[in-house]
């Protein structure tokens, strides 16, 4: 249940008189719980957003990640709607979705329920799958999919586009990069540095941030190499501006295992 410690001052009495109904429903009322808490949530300003590298074949993988009931879902390794076959996976994407990629079948999407606004913002450089949009006229979210040569890459993204990074901006997706990776890369452009770059903007790894946990000592894992459960590592991530993200999970690797070899985060703004 959605709990509110201060009715906000901007609400009228009827949305006053809604918060009561819906805050005495009982378990058996699950329905209608649901929809007031989907009207609730809108009026709170309140959005959910899912990462979440896929592994190709979203088409067959999409209904499952839907009963998380997102407002935007950032998918890495998923296919290009316009071109799919599949009704099922076109009528789930709608029309309010943006995707990249040169691969019909293995790209970067964006998908947003139809109250949601979504509006491209034009970037600089050559960078096939990062997607930058502004969300419902408010802030500006940055979809990753880093391909070889991984951090390098989001340093030459971040170079060119330098200007966008700020605390109006979420950033997530799978960055193919860790700490631990370090020794792969020039030192100008490895993942400390890059970390270094983001908090001087203000954004920092949201799982860090609420965690504690030093970069490369993670507790949790968000990607199993070959879907095995002893070669774990902390690879996909949410920056943010501090206190921006109100809630953060990693989904359950029995679960997801089974469907990916990358984990969903799930976190609430």
């Amino acid at each position: 249940m959605i709990e509110i410690n201060e009715i906000p001052e901007d609400w009228n009495e009827d949305q006053i008189k809604i918060y009561e109904i819906y805050s005495k429903l009982d378990d058996g009322n699950k329905e209608a719980i649901e929809e007031l808490e989907k009207i609730l949530t809108k009026w709170l300003g309140e959005l959910k957003i899912v990462s979440w590298n896929c592994n190709g074949k979203f088409r067959e993988k999409f209904k499952e990640i839907v009963e998380e009931d997102a407002d935007i879902y950032v998918i890495q390794e998923c296919e290009d709607p316009a071109q799919s076959t599949d009704e099922e996976y076109r009528e789930f994407a709608g029309e309010n979705y943006i995707w990249t990629g040169h691969l019909h079948y293995k790209g970067l999407g964006i998908f947003a329920k139809e109250d949601v606004k979504l509006e491209k913002i034009k970037t600089n450089g050559e960078f096939e799958h990062f997607i930058c949009v502004k969300v419902n006229d408010s802030f500006n979210l940055l979809g990753i999919w880093a391909m070889p040569k991984y951090v390098q890459m989001i340093h030459g993204f971040f170079d060119a586009n330098e200007d966008l990074f700020d605390e109006n901006l979420i950033m997530c997706g799978d960055f193919n990069s860790s700490v631990v990776f370090n020794y792969h890369h020039p030192k100008a452009k490895n993942h400390t540095k890059l970390n270094h770059n983001l908090e001087s903007k203000g954004l920092k790894s949201v799982y860090h941030d609420l965690t504690g946990d030093e970069q490369g000592e993670e507790k949790s894992m968000t990607f199993y190499q070959s879907r095995h459960l002893n070669n774990p590592f902390h690879m996909d991530f949410v920056y943010a501006g501090e206190n921006v993200v109100k809630e953060f999970e990693i989904l359950d690797q029995y679960k997801w295992i089974t469907v990916s070899d990358h984990l969903p985060l799930v976190f609430k703004i």
